[in-house]
């Protein structure tokens, strides 16, 4: 067993597991049985170092334990990813056979069925998730997670199947071909493991970012940003909504902010099962949301903007218990090539709003594309 390997193999795993704890930190939820699998992989691998130190047969139990557990804990990760908790039991029930094999083994001092068993049960762990991966991968980092595990797999059958060849009677095992080949391959296959755990848990963490950094999460819809980051890839062409909840700081005085989150989600529930698929919908802040048509002509909106109305006005009330009515106003307008930007269109859309509302609420206003957008922000104090 080369001493450059002794050394290297249980800081890199260890490495890993710093790596992967400072991701859980960050909220992905496989990496900490991630971390954990490495740091009790790096055990197993510091073992020599110790028996060098201190010279017992038990150190044999605590390597053998150490991988078994960390595989135990590779495929956890592994399915809290693809498919969690699946034959937990099971999976147990081989890390407990392993040790128990490779226990009797060391007592009776048969190296090669301990070397077989701790093989062969970190190839039955390390393969329940790979049945179980299969369909479930999303993207270029869970096709390279499951290539390295296949490696892994592979690694273990193999090098558990060839321990007659690699380690001949005679040969102490620190200077076997199987030591030399199990921490060669180990260091290969266990950065490339490593690597695309971290990469698909990175990918992980940036798109839960980028989520919240694009979803109201109390309606989830889209945020200001998130409607201007997806209005910004489509054809600037189509018909835009503005809509405000009628009365909204009433509901709030009266019943409670709770009650008025309730509000909220039942016109966003509304907008989501009546605009189009194609719309674009946010909740810009508030109690107001906009929606984005695109190709749809006035005509059309008028038509999606009265059917959200009436459906609101209708049903939001008696569901969520209040004894009074529920509505809501809109303001219609359409896209212009002499817009600057979104927010031109949006200007007047607002504007058009704010008429509905000084003309009785609970109706749809409609601002032509070339009218001016007026002073919608004196319009405000009106809810």
């Amino acid at each position: 067993m080369g001493e450059n390997f002794a050394f290297f193999l249980p800081i890199m795993m260890a490495s890993f597991g710093v790596a992967f704890l400072i991701v859980w930190g960050w909220g992905a939820r496989e990496a900490g049985w991630w971390s954990g699998a490495f740091f009790s992989v790096a055990t197993g691998f510091a073992v020599p170092v110790a028996f060098d130190f201190l010279p017992t047969d038990l150190w044999g139990i605590v390597a053998d334990t150490a991988f078994a557990t960390g595989f135990l804990l590779f495929s956890q990760a592994l399915l809290t990813r693809w498919r969690p908790n699946w034959v937990l039991g099971l999976r147990i029930a081989i890390w407990a056979i392993s040790i128990l094999i490779c226990s009797v083994a060391l007592m009776h001092d048969i190296v090669p069925l301990e070397l077989v068993s701790s093989d062969f049960g970190c190839f039955l762990l390390i393969s329940v998730p790979l049945i179980a991966g299969r369909g479930q991968l999303r993207g270029w980092p869970d096709r390279a997670l499951y290539a390295a595990v296949t490696l892994v797999a592979l690694d273990n059958l193999l090098r558990g199947s060839s321990v007659s060849f690699t380690l001949p009677g005679g040969v102490a095992f620190r200077d076997s071909q199987y030591a030399f080949l199990m921490q060669a391959l180990a260091c290969m296959f266990g950065l490339f493991l490593a690597l695309a755990a971290l990469a698909a848990a990175m990918q992980d963490v940036l798109t839960r970012y980028r989520h919240d950094a694009h979803v109201d999460p109390l309606s989830g819809l889209l945020n200001r940003r998130g409607f201007e980051d997806a209005v910004a890839r489509l054809d600037a062409s189509g018909s835009l909504i503005a809509c405000d909840i009628d009365h909204f700081k009433r509901v709030n005085d009266a019943h409670g902010h709770g009650l008025g989150d309730r509000v909220i989600v039942a016109l966003a529930d509304t907008l989501r099962a009546l605009a189009p698929a194609e719309a674009v919908i946010a909740r810009f802040g508030g109690e107001e949301f906009i929606l984005f048509l695109p190709g749809a002509d006035p005509a059309m909106a008028t038509g999606i903007a009265d059917a959200i109305r009436l459906r609101f006005a209708e049903q939001a009330a008696s569901r969520l218990g209040l004894p009074g009515p529920l509505t809501a106003s809109f303001g219609l307008t359409s896209l212009h090539r002499a817009d600057r930007s979104i927010h031109d269109a949006i200007a007047r859309a607002d504007s058009a709003l704010y008429e509905a509302k000084d003309k009785g609420r609970n109706r749809v206003a409609i601002r032509p594309a070339l009218a001016p957008a007026g002073d919608a922000q004196s319009s405000r104090a009106i809810a």
